[in-house]
């Protein structure tokens, strides 16, 4: 009897069977990728976190203005400890850094290649023996610094004078900022404008006219004109046989003036400056001015230049140079 009834209802029995069998089995394989997940899951909460990059931090105002030193200075800008230092060669940098001005038949060239008349340059600019020629004046001009100088600052410089007469007039402004400036006369004098004060040489040596002291050499004269702990000093370059001497012509005290530009006027000569250097206090206020109008217009670089990667070694071995050690038969032919 259980034989026959268990034949008759195998079909619905197996049906069954296989019914159960893969319901367990989509069961089994459902809890195999949960089982997955969970594992990923906790292998990712152990794995330690990637770093965030580190956001590149903001330039300085000193890094700014190296950065955009030309267009600030007119030449590559050097900065150490709060001080700045610009030098000019005479490629055409100055007038990029001043504003130069030229009266009547009078020329000024801050590219000294553009001289080519052959008189200017065999008078002002052949046989100078001394410095890298920066600027050439002839007859009569003026310039101004686009930049401004703080209290304490050093300009120096070398300047050939090949002819000079009681008709020259040279005028050195400092600290200019509209009617307020600081002026000395041929380097023997100092006027400050503000308190109508003039300070003159009290070395007889420079006390009369230029003309007849200033050293007409191909050499130029150096000159040095300091700011430094309310003190302005001016100082020359005399020579004493081959050496050099730096002697103060004319001092005074100064109580902070006010920052300003720089520059000079000449009349009723012609000269060569050579090796004009500039160092100061760094012009904080002046250069952050600046560079906000640079960035409006665009112009601000802003961007550290990229490191250059260096030059990979040379594949080969090293070539060997002559054994210097034996005797060369063709030498010893010669001999």
């Amino acid at each position: 009897m259980f034989l026959s009834r268990f034949f008759r209802n195998f079909g619905v029995a197996g049906r069954r069977e296989v019914v159960f069998s893969l319901s367990f089995l989509v069961l089994l394989a459902l809890s195999c990728a949960l089982d997955t997940r969970e594992q990923a899951a906790w292998a990712a909460q152990g794995k330690p976190d990637k770093p965030a990059k580190a956001k590149a931090k903001p330039l300085t105002v000193e890094q700014l203005a190296q950065l955009n030193g030309v267009a600030l200075f007119g030449v590559p800008l050097k900065l150490n400890k709060g001080r700045f230092t610009v030098i000019y060669p005479g490629a055409g940098e100055f007038d990029k850094g001043f504003v130069s001005r030229s009266f009547g038949r009078g020329r000024m060239f801050s590219k000294i290649a553009d001289v080519k008349n052959i008189s200017h340059r065999k008078l002002l600019i052949d046989g100078h023996s001394k410095g890298k020629a920066t600027l050439v004046g002839f007859l009569a001009g003026s310039a101004l610094s686009r930049f401004d100088l703080v209290d304490d600052y050093k300009i120096s410089f070398r300047m050939r004078i090949p002819k000079l007469d009681a008709r020259g007039r040279f005028a050195f402004l400092l600290n200019h900022q509209g009617g307020s400036f600081v002026q000395t006369n041929f380097f023997q004098d100092i006027i400050i404008a503000a308190t109508k004060t003039k300070v003159r040489t009290k070395d007889k040596r420079f006390a009369s006219p230029a003309y007849r002291w200033f050293d007409k050499g191909p050499q130029g004269m150096p000159v040095v004109i300091a700011c430094k702990g309310g003190k302005l000093s001016i100082s020359i370059g005399v020579l004493n046989g081959k050496k050099e001497e730096m002697v103060e012509v004319v001092a005074t005290e100064v109580t902070e003036p006010p920052p300003g530009k720089i520059g000079f006027n000449f009349q009723g000569f012609s000269f060569l400056i050579s090796s004009l250097r500039i160092d100061g206090k760094f012009p904080r206020a002046w250069c952050e001015k600046e560079m906000a109008v640079l960035r409006k217009t665009g112009k601000l670089v802003t961007k550290m230049p990229a490191k250059k990667a260096p030059l990979p070694p040379l594949k080969g071995p090293a070539k060997k140079g002559p054994d210097l050690s034996k005797p060369d038969p063709e030498a010893e032919d010669e001999l």
